[in-house]
């Protein structure tokens, strides 16, 4: 594929549309069938934002559909009789670049002549900024100017409108029976054409008077973005000065939290030699008093031996006792006995 998408052909016997040119003017009404291709395979490539920058009738073929490019579009060594002035000056090739270089071709199609020649290239970089070629008595001398003007903002702007001429051109050229015929179609179709333009212009200026509320009101909308910038940059500003006292308050008060920890880890240590010293005495305590508790604890074993005798000691008396309680309550009952056998005795020798 080209830089134009069309299919390049292979067959070595087509020829290009340099070599037609060599033979002689192309008939107008072939002439304007090959231009209508051309200028519709450039209005494809500029739509996807491309541009070819360097057309030449060399890398133009000719075949049965019409024209088509057989090599991509690269910046000569050197300039051609096709070359934009704007090109000559230093600048970038655009759409417009493409557009003079496509109204070069068409009026050497139609006149057989170059429109820019020279013996070298200062003649011929002479030739595309300083003259001006002449009429080709053909309707497309009207195109062609438009295309070929050397201001890039005065030339033809879009391949679109150059198509729509081309199409009228096309369909005025067989009616042509007489010369007063074509001649007022062709004004007809040119004052269509016109009033096109110029709405289309006034559809242009409106669009930039758009473009400039637009862009003032942007410019407004910037303007009130930067003052609210630098307003943020100062409140930033205030804010990051805000910060560095809060961290050198914040910095004092780490110190004071640290030296207050620090006292709280030497109370700290304190408490616990404190409590190392108590937990020490307790263990002493303990043992003192697991020593104090065996000691109780014989002790109380022993006075439970004791309470042992003791009671048995008791039993023991209290038994004795319950005897002698026996005994002499058996001694008090042979006394009575006894002092009974008295009182009787005394009475019978009383009588």
């Amino acid at each position: 594929m080209t830089a134009l998408d069309v299919n390049v052909t292979s067959d070595s016997s087509t020829i290009t549309l340099e070599q037609l040119l060599a033979e002689g003017p192309i008939p107008l009404s072939k002439a304007l069938r090959y231009a209508m291709t051309l200028a519709d395979a450039l209005r494809q490539f500029h739509d996807s934002g491309r541009t070819c920058g360097y057309v030449t009738p060399s890398n133009i073929a000719i075949t049965a559909a019409g024209l088509e490019l057989i090599g991509e579009p690269s910046q000569p060594e050197a300039i051609t009789p096709y070359t934009a002035p704007e090109i000559l000056e230093g600048h970038s090739p655009d759409s417009r670049s493409d557009i003079f270089a496509f109204g070069a071709i068409v009026y050497e199609m139609v006149t057989g002549l170059r429109a820019f020649d020279g013996e070298d290239a200062d003649a011929l970089a002479e030739s595309l900024t300083l003259s001006v070629p002449p009429p080709s008595g053909t309707p497309v001398d009207h195109l062609i100017s438009n295309c070929m003007a050397r201001d890039p903002e005065v030339r033809c702007q879009r391949m679109q409108k150059i198509i729509t001429e081309l199409r009228i051109l096309a369909i005025a050229a067989p009616r042509a029976d007489g010369v007063t015929l074509q001649k007022g179609v062709m004004a007809a179709l040119r004052a269509e054409t016109e009033q096109l333009e110029a709405r289309m212009s006034m559809l242009l200026q409106t669009h930039q008077k758009a473009m400039i509320e637009m862009q003032q009101a942007s410019a407004d909308t910037i303007s009130g973005l930067r003052a609210r910038l630098s307003n943020v940059e100062s409140e930033l500003a205030a804010a990051q000065g805000r910060s560095a006292l809060m961290e050198q308050s914040n910095a004092t008060l780490v110190q004071r939290i640290r030296a207050h920890v620090e006292q709280i880890e030497q109370k700290i240590e304190g408490t616990d030699t404190r409590i190392a010293a108590m937990k020490d005495g307790m263990d002493v305590l303990c043992q003192n008093e697991a020593v104090q508790q065996e000691h109780f604890s014989a002790q109380i074993q022993e006075i439970e031996e004791n309470l042992k005798s003791q009671t048995t000691a008791i039993a023991s008396v209290v038994a004795g006792q319950a005897q002698t309680d026996d005994v002499v309550e058996r001694v008090v009952a042979a006394m009575e006995v006894l002092q009974s056998r008295v009182f009787d005795h005394e009475e019978e020798s009383n009588w």
